[in-house]
């Protein structure tokens, strides 16, 4: 009894899942007759008539076959509306050969395979859906269209993003498992269902109302009344914002199958004889037909076999339409069982013979079927047997064209790999060769390396010798020299004062030549260790230098930038050589009139510029004096770097020089 009741509660919700507008709505085929006739476009015109054919398909069968072949012939010309045309030709043949609707939906989902649009997704997810439908509603074969659901109909669902079509087929599914009393797998698909509609329930009114109702009819199956009672009030919350009169048959069958279960018998034949005036009404005979079997359910509860009995003939006289000779059969077993019950053994055993002759046909057909199957699949089996022989001829061909193929790219690899080691040979040569003289260069840049450096510590030698012996002299000058002079001097004074030879004009002249002597002993002494470098450093002795410099027809300015740090009195010695002996140069070669001397330092390295405009020359003609070998030997010492911009009969020379300084 549930397993028909079910199969037309599944029917009409998959019904409901491809509705493009209302059924109910009169203006639906009007609006597509309008819309074929306006449009310029012969595919838009092929689908409006193909949606009319699939509206008229379970109405009038003649008029949904004359729309099918006319938008055939607009469409024709487009592979996808040609592939489209496919799927509503299974859904003319729905209700009417499940076997070339069948045919119909799997050549559609072929050609729609070659589309990869969303709606291409769409229709081929219905394709399958219908096919599972038909599966399990006229084959019988649950586990096929479980598998056709969850396999093929939801990945290309998923594939769409479309919510609506994804809660539907999980209501689907769950019908299936509810249907082979898998009832935690049923609430399951039925939550998920939920869970996807609940986004947006105001949308989803009828989906919700439709996963509600049947949750409520699980539960009642397991005979769990309260989460029934439950899922039943929120389905009729969202049963009152709905018109369409099939929800209303649907509740009051479900209310009924509450109330019997909770054994309040008055309400539940209230609630079905108020779904059956609506299915009268509506000439919905598959409603009918399950009210009524609710009905003898209820009266069969109740004890009252008469009143089951009653029901129970009138579906089998014919009042309802049945589907399926297996409801016939399970007509027939109940009319036994309850004449049985009634005492009237005699229909009892008449109903029980027809049950029993019914269910040797169903037998007979069912082995038919299975013979038939079995032939198919001995037909098939020879059919492969042919194939798999001219497939092992085709891959022995095959095979020894490939063993040819190898053995010529072997042959080839070979070749060229022998070219590549080749190669990678006189490639090594090569390295290997500008390895050895590069290795020869860097020998001959160590010794050369070596040599400069071997120089730099003669010349530092010589230069630290030098400046040694210059201090000695310079303090034997300035201790010595110097002081034998001045007391010379103070005794001439000192003689004059005396004698009383104060007007004596030689007397001065000595005198005054002494004065120069002793200034001219103090300045060579000054120049050979400057007092101002060993008693304030660096900074004083340059700015003292360049004052001793500056006369009326020299001016020196002085800048000294950022060179704050502190270094080793070895480098600020050759510092201050290397200055005095350029700004010398200045001043004696270039008949300068205006020297910038500036000095700045950034970390380790010390930078020295020293301007004039004076006479210019070519420094590539510099002649290798003392005084400019000293600045380049000191230069050399500190590791550092000089340039020279100048030019012959230009004025102006610039000297620039780099030291690395340790701070």
């Amino acid at each position: 009894m549930k397993k028909t009741a079910l199969s037309c509660l599944f029917v009409v919700c998959a019904h409901l899942s491809f509705a493009q507008l209302p059924i109910t709505d009169a203006h639906y085929p009007d609006s597509l007759l309008k819309l074929s006739a306006n449009t310029k476009s012969d595919s838009v015109k092929a689908r409006s008539l193909f949606l009319l054919s699939d509206y008229w398909s379970d109405r009038d069968t003649l008029k949904s076959k004359k729309f099918l072949a006319k938008g055939l012939k607009y469409g024709n010309k487009y592979p996808y509306v040609k592939a489209l045309y496919y799927y509503y030709l299974g859904g003319y043949y729905f209700l009417t050969n499940s076997s070339k609707s069948e045919t119909n939906y799997l050549k559609a989902d072929k050609q729609l395979s070659k589309f990869n649009s969303k709606e291409a997704f769409l229709f081929r997810s219905k394709c399958w859906m219908n096919y599972a439908i038909l599966e399990f509603d006229v084959k019988d074969n649950s586990i096929m269209s479980i598998d056709i659901f969850i396999n093929k109909v939801i990945p290309l669902v998923k594939k769409t993003g479309n919510i609506q079509h994804l809660a539907v087929n999980y209501h689907n599914i769950a019908m299936i498992f509810m249907d082979c009393q898998q009832y935690s797998k049923a609430e399951e698909y039925l939550r998920l269902s939920i869970s996807l509609l609940e986004k947006q329930p105001t949308v989803y009114i009828n989906e919700l109302y439709q996963n509600h109702i049947s949750l409520s009819r699980n539960y009642l199956y397991q005979n769990n009344t309260l989460p029934a009672k439950k899922e039943l009030d929120k389905a009729k919350a969202f049963l009152i914002k709905t018109t369409d009169p099939i929800n209303y048959m649907k509740f009051y069958i479900v209310e009924g199958t509450y109330y019997t279960t909770a054994k309040a018998y008055n309400k539940a034949l209230q609630a079905l004889k108020k779904g059956e005036a609506l299915a009268v009404q509506a000439k919905e005979y598959n409603m009918q037909r399950n009210l009524s079997l609710e009905m003898y359910r209820l009266f069969t509860k109740q004890k009252s076999y008469q009143k089951a009995l009653t029901v129970l003939k009138k579906n089998v006289e014919g009042l309802v339409v049945h589907k399926h000779s297996s409801d016939d059969q399970i007509y027939y077993f109940e009319l036994s069982e309850t004449y049985s019950k009634l005492g009237n053994s005699k229909m009892a055993y008449a109903w029980l013979k027809k049950y029993s002759k019914l269910k040797d046909s169903i037998n007979a057909q069912e082995v038919e079927h299975k013979i038939n199957a079995l032939e198919v699949k001995f037909k098939t089996a020879e059919k492969e047997k042919k194939i798999i022989a001219l497939n092992a001829e085709n891959e022995k061909a095959n095979l020894s064209a490939k063993n040819s193929k190898l053995l010529s790219w072997l042959f080839g690899i070979a070749c060229l790999f022998l070219l590549i080691v080749a190669i990678l040979g006189w490639l090594f040569y090569r390295s290997s060769k500008k390895l050895t003289v590069q290795k020869d260069l860097n020998h001959q840049q160590q010794i050369e390396d070596f040599d400069r450096r071997q120089k730099i510590k003669i010349v530092q030698t010589m230069l630290n010798a030098k400046e040694e012996e210059q201090n000695r002299v310079a303090r034997d000058l300035h201790d010595g020299l110097g002081g034998t002079l001045a007391g010379i001097k103070i005794n001439l004074s000192h003689y004059a004062t005396k004698n009383k030879n104060n007007d004596d004009p030689e007397l001065f002249r000595i005198m005054d030549q002494m004065e120069d002597s002793i200034n001219e002993l103090r300045r060579i002494a000054h120049n050979m260790m400057p007092e101002m470098l060993l008693k304030f450093g660096l900074e004083e002795s340059l700015r003292d230098l360049c004052a001793s410099l500056t006369s009326e027809k020299l001016n020196i300015d002085f800048k000294y930038l950022g060179a704050k740090h502190a270094f080793l009195p070895q480098q600020q010695i050759s510092i201050y050589r290397i200055i005095q002996e350029a700004m010398h140069n200045a001043v004696k070669h270039a008949a300068a009139k205006n020297i910038l001397l500036q000095c700045s330092q950034n970390d380790n390295i010390f930078y020295i510029t020293i301007e004039d405009d004076g006479k210019g020359f070519d420094p590539a003609y510099l002649t290798k004096g003392m005084g400019i070998q000293n600045i380049k030997n000191r230069v050399a010492y500190l590791d550092g770097e000089m340039e020279i911009l100048s030019a012959e009969n230009k004025p102006g020379t610039s000297i620039n020089i780099e030291l690395n300084v340790i701070t």
